[in-house]
């Protein structure tokens, strides 16, 4: 196992355990509860905190190790970073446009559901980014 994978399995691991956080907790309290209750809000950057905290001890750790970027690494990384812009970009046309049809006929959308959108968007990509490079390091193997 090479670096560039550690990364990117601990980073599919942290980021993983945000993105369906999130969805399960706003899921759970709902979106009006969520603006209307604080305490929901700083549980959530507090998951937020630790998981980008996580990421960055990761990356402090794994930056002194002996690094071999070869062609290879370069190919998974390009290969992973396009698929993953694609389906962050069609995540968030889906979810949006959900909400646009869930909530057209009330003419109204609860700001909490952009929160949730700015999130989901970062910890999405992340995940289904190091999902697919994670994935292409096995398939090479």
């Amino acid at each position: 196992m090479n670096v560039n994978y550690k990364r990117s399995l601990v980073t599919l691991i942290l980021f993983g355990i945000l993105f369906f956080y999130l969805i399960i907790h706003f899921a759970l309290i709902g979106p009006l509860e969520f603006q209307t209750n604080r305490i929901h809000m700083v549980i959530s950057a507090a998951v937020i905190l630790a998981a980008m905290t996580g990421f960055v001890i990761m990356l402090l750790l794994t930056n002194k190790k002996d690094k071999v970027f070869d062609e290879r690494d370069q190919l998974i990384q390009k290969q992973a970073s396009m698929v993953g812009l694609m389906l962050t970009s069609m995540f968030v046309f889906i979810f949006a446009i959900a909400l646009f049809v869930i909530n057209r006929d009330r003419g109204v959308i609860e700001v909490s559901w952009f929160w949730l959108i700015a999130y989901l968007t970062f910890a999405f990509a992340y995940f289904i980014t190091n999902l697919l490079t994670v994935y292409l390091y096995k398939v090479d193997e």
